[in-house]
């Protein structure tokens, strides 16, 4: 998996959940990953790619991530 696509998978795991919305549209990921020094690339192949490894899902035109994304988030668990 890329840099960018786990960016996002991460990004998109920090910002759903718990107190915020329970997911995310593409348009707030780019506003994130564009303030964030690492992401250098296209955000629809960085989704794309986090999709297709399982890291996020799709609900409704928005994304969350899925249980897999805790193994590139340190300090998270099941």
């Amino acid at each position: 998996m890329s840099e960018n696509a786990a960016l996002i998978a991460r990004i998109i795991e920090h910002n759903t959940g718990g107190q915020n919305l329970e997911t995310i549209d593409h348009d707030y990921i780019g506003v994130i990953a564009s303030h964030h020094s690492r992401f250098v690339g296209d955000l629809d192949n960085a989704i794309a790619e986090a999709l297709a490894e399982g890291y996020i899902e799709e609900q409704d035109g928005e994304y969350v991530a899925t249980v897999k994304v805790w193994d590139l988030v340190p300090g998270t668990t099941s």
